[in-house]
């Protein structure tokens, strides 16, 4: 007999909420290296077509980030708020949604905000 973990789809109903990570996720990250600024952040080619099937799903999208670059001062704390209100700009004009976003800047990789923990 085997046993499987695989999430049953069809249960899903609209008062789930969906936490995505960013980095790696629906963006392109940096190997060793920080999303900054705005003009360095690029989607993967179907994230946005992807939240919007998605939105129609879940009742709520929540991305969650590390961001140990604004800790260490390599990112401003004010355009990770830039990049993250661009990216809730974009997806809504493609059909999606973004209800939150949670960053953790601490740069410990023990520290309680930081994801997964």
């Amino acid at each position: 007999m085997t046993t499987s973990s695989a999430l049953d789809l069809s249960k899903i109903d609209n008062s789930w909420t969906l936490f995505l990570d960013r980095d790696g996720v629906i963006n392109y990250e940096f190997y060793k290296a920080y999303i900054n600024h705005w003009n360095e952040y690029r989607f993967y080619e179907t994230a946005l077509e992807s939240i919007a099937i998605l939105s129609k799903i879940f009742a709520r999208i929540i991305i969650v980030t590390n961001q140990k670059g604004v800790g260490k001062g390599l990112t401003k704390e004010e355009d990770l708020i830039q990049i993250h209100k661009n990216i809730a700009e974009l997806v809504e004009k493609g059909g999606g949604k973004i209800d939150a976003f949670y960053y953790c800047t601490a740069l410990s990789d023990e520290d309680n905000c930081r994801k997964p923990n």
